[in-house]
């Protein structure tokens, strides 16, 4: 909510063109940022978690390397952006938001610290508070009128604040001071470097749609495409957080040659997943105009028809993750990096030939490909790896529930999204339990885990 509040005040404050240079620069910025994760908050995670290891030592080199390597990469991002035919404001935004992504940078790689110790909500209201921070800084700007510049420029304050904030909860469990101790920042880069050069190939077709988007098209265009891709951007960070922590689960099972175990957590999370990703999509095609139009105006109504259209990519996004995440547990980073790797120029390919004749559509249909290809190749090695289907036959019951709502809804076109929104819920609901898609037996193996003495941490 405190995403999309966000969204509205810079997309009504900015308008389309301003706001265009705004989700070019974070754009570029964020590719910068997961070079410098390199794989680093997982690795951190494992790293803890092993048996005798000294956590303040792991944790301090760690955040020491991290920050190192944040410094050094985004001083350098405002260079790199000098070749790219983009204006002032954007190369502005870049220098100036390197500051909030240094911040950023050590906030998020200490969540492993809190995923290994089952104490997510730490971490979850150090954000939180920030964010807020974030919002009533937003909010001053646009009051005041001050532009693009002075909202990034914010961005440092509420991002230094989440830094401090992360430091200061997690010396319940550890002491963070940095550390350069050379022998443990190459025993954390020799098992990050696979998942940072998968994460980096990810992100190159994840984010290269807007880049070249913005090198090929008006700042407008940029502004819609960035709008929508910013709405489903909201939706597509639950299935990250939540694999986040069922990654320890799988690692448990796979380790222990728990493979019953294994296969029911991936069957009851691609259940959750796909229960979740439908409703979205086909309440998307009904509900993107009125909602466009209430959150951020008319001037951005061409969001609304390239945002039926991004929407179509929700489940690659959430079965990408799940497989995504089953792949490390079964320690096959290495093997995945080669589908990273091909998807990665297929995309790349695809932007240069369509996103110059058909602009943001080209970019849409690129990234629904994309986001499509890695969930069924991450699929395909989970499956070869294990010999274990974690299909079911939920899509086709959730897909005909989805398919009903919108047949239902598309009968009212000049409903309120107010009451829209609720009906769907509703009627969607209903079908899932009528016809049992809905399986709580099945939902339950998602629910944490008790701690115990062989397991202390809630890993789920």
């Amino acid at each position: 909510m405190i995403g999309l509040i966000l969204t509205v005040i810079l997309a009504r404050a900015l308008g389309d063109s301003l706001y265009g240079e705004y989700t070019t620069a974070i754009t570029f910025l964020q590719l910068f940022g997961v070079i410098v994760d390199f794989g680093l908050t997982l690795t951190l995670a494992v790293m803890l978690s092993n048996k005798g290891a000294n956590q303040e030592k792991v944790a301090g080199n760690i955040f020491g390397l991290r920050m190192t390597s944040a410094i050094i990469m985004f001083s350098l991002a405002p260079l790199m952006a000098l070749p790219f035919p983009w204006s002032g404001n954007v190369r502005l935004g870049i220098l100036i938001g390197a500051g909030a992504y240094i911040c950023m940078a050590g906030a998020t790689m200490l969540i492993g610290v809190f995923q290994k110790h089952g104490s997510m909500w730490r971490a979850s209201l150090a954000e939180v508070i920030s964010r807020f921070v974030l919002l009533a800084l937003f909010a001053l700007c646009a009051w005041l009128g001050f532009g693009m510049l002075p909202m990034i420029g914010s961005m440092i304050i509420a991002n230094l604040i989440w830094l401090v904030l992360m430091i200061y909860f997690a010396k319940n469990f550890v002491r963070i001071v940095p550390r350069f101790d050379w022998n443990v920042w190459k025993d954390a880069l020799s098992q990050s470097w696979p998942i940072a050069v998968s994460i980096i190939f990810n992100l190159l077709y994840l984010k290269g749609d807007v880049l070249f988007l913005a090198s090929f098209r008006e700042s407008t265009e940029v502004g819609w495409y960035g709008l929508a891709y910013r709405l489903i951007d909201m939706v597509t960070t639950i299935p990250t957080m939540f694999m986040g922590l069922m990654l320890p689960t799988l690692v448990a099972d796979w380790s222990k040659n728990k493979k019953v175990e294994f296969s029911g957590h991936l069957k009851a999370t691609f259940a959750f997943f796909w229960i979740i990703a439908c409703p979205i999509v086909a309440g998307i095609q009904i509900v993107a105009e009125p909602f466009v139009e209430l959150v951020v105006g008319s001037d951005y109504a061409p969001a609304a028809s390239v945002l039926k259209l991004l929407v179509w990519a929700v489940p690659g996004v959430f079965l990408g993750a799940l497989y995504g995440h089953a792949v490390i547990a079964l320690k096959k980073q290495k093997t995945m990096i080669l589908a990273f790797v091909a998807v990665a120029i297929i995309t790349i390919i695809g932007y240069l030939i369509f996103i110059p004749k058909y602009g943001m559509y080209g970019a849409a249909a690129m990234t629904i490909t994309s986001e499509t290809l890695i969930a069924f190749l991450g699929w395909f090695l989970v499956f070869k790896t294990s010999k274990m289907n974690t299909l079911t036959f939920l899509p086709l019951k959730t897909i005909a529930a989805a398919g009903i709502m919108w047949f239902t809804l598309a009968q009212f076109p000049n409903t309120s999204i107010f009451l829209l929104i609720p009906a769907g819920a509703i009627i969607y609901s209903a079908i899932l339990f009528i016809t049992g898609a809905a399986n709580k037996k099945q939902l339950l193996l998602l629910y944490p885990e008790k701690p115990s003495a062989e397991n202390p941490a809630i890993t789920p």
